[in-house]
């Protein structure tokens, strides 16, 4: 499973930036990447938001550990 994550980002200052991560897992790495990006792109809408990165990271179950 896969979480998707976004680095927003107020000013080029990193004490600006902030980690946004998704309420639900995505199944696959593509579907992640597909919704983080989305939500990176709506969240450059806003005027308060200099730079916004997509991310995803992979979350074990507990079976593959």
């Amino acid at each position: 499973m896969w979480m998707a994550l976004i680095l927003i980002c107020s000013s080029h200052m990193a004490q600006s930036c902030v980690l946004i991560t998704g309420e639900t897992l995505k199944p696959t790495k593509e579907a992640c990447f597909e919704f983080s990006i989305e939500k990176a792109e709506k969240a450059l809408t806003f005027p308060q938001v200099f730079q916004a990165k997509p991310y995803c990271q992979i979350i074990p179950n507990g079976k593959e550990i």
